[in-house]
């Protein structure tokens, strides 16, 4: 059996289609497009269907940055940080779908967990996963995305959130001063405000200001380049910064899902910076939860690997 399946985040689309097998799905025909090149999601997935050299399938699961509202017709997403709205209903009636289903992106992303082998990714805290536990995913990216997944009577259950939008914590007095300078512009300060490709800059911004120097007109690129390589003191700063609040709000997630299965990190920025995680306070204060941190120890922690898991995800959500 096959199925469109389709990953939009806030910069980039994926398309694939999803071949089931019997060790799980076969991705073909992928293809990623910058979303900016487009006017809408219908114009991406048109522009890659006329690029397909096979039948196009009937069923499509569409996952996509943003909260979902649910409808009678299938539902419909304002995605939050590219503003493209995506209609269910529209989409089957235009394409002639005879199924689809539309869903959250890190809600895919969750689906997608129990079908990962060790190939997928990274383990940053290896403790054994307590069978049949919840799993949590997070991932700063274009945006902050935040998903669980529970198990039940033998099934898996996706829980999906937006946790990017839950107001950011603090764990140290320089945090706090951070905090302080970022409410200038934003109150409150949200996660992803800190937690994103444009919260990087955000977070620059806030620690040059702490040491009272100008900053200088640098896009995200720019603040992981100079921290990686030394040349700016202070953007390697704000990498080190960066990575103790995701420790901190990849604990929280942990203990609002109880996520005894292991929390998975994923998003395009972990990946580019995970080298200087030895030289954060990442894991200490992934488990800095006060009375409970002896059993935030017993939580495994990952990180995601750059890949196509959401897709996988999306496809499993068509099965379920």
């Amino acid at each position: 059996m096959t199925s469109i399946v389709a990953d939009i985040g806030g910069t980039n689309a994926r398309f694939a289609i999803a071949r089931s097998t019997a060790d799980g799905y076969q991705l073909e025909a992928l293809k990623v497009v910058d979303c900016q090149r487009f006017s809408g999601f219908d114009a991406a997935l048109r522009h890659w269907l006329d690029s397909l050299d096979q039948p196009v399938p009937e069923r499509a699961c569409i996952a996509a940055a943003g909260p979902v509202e649910k409808t009678a017709a299938g539902g419909r997403v304002y995605m939050t940080n590219l503003g493209w709205s995506i209609c269910a209903e529209a989409l089957r009636s235009e394409f002639e779908f005879a199924h689809l289903e539309l869903i959250n992106d890190f809600a895919a992303l969750a689906q997608s967990l129990p079908l990962l082998s060790a190939n997928d990714y990274d383990v940053l805290r290896d403790v054994p996963r307590v069978p049949d536990s919840a799993m949590a995913v997070l991932g700063p990216g274009t945006g902050l995305g935040v998903a669980g997944l529970a198990a039940e009577n033998g099934r898996w259950h996706v829980m999906a959130g937006e946790g990017g939008h839950a107001n950011l914590g603090v764990g140290s007095e320089r945090e706090l001063q951070l905090l302080q300078i970022m409410m200038r512009e934003r109150c409150p300060v949200f996660n992803e405000w800190v937690l994103s490709g444009n919260g990087l800059v955000n977070l620059y911004r806030a620690v040059c200001e702490l040491h009272g120097r100008a900053p200088e007109d640098y896009t995200p690129p720019d603040v992981g380049g100079c921290g990686l390589d030394g040349s700016d003191p202070l953007c390697r700063e704000t990498l080190i910064d960066f990575l103790n609040f995701l420790g901190s709000a990849a604990g929280d997630t942990a203990l609002y899902l109880g996520a005894r299965g292991g929390v998975f990190i994923g998003g395009g920025i972990l990946p580019r910076i995970v080298e200087l995680l030895p030289e954060s306070e990442f894991e200490q204060r992934f488990l800095s939860k006060g009375r409970v941190e002896p059993w935030m120890k017993t939580v495994p922690l990952y990180a995601l690997k750059a890949g196509f898991q959401a897709l996988l995800g999306a496809a499993a959500q068509l099965e379920d």
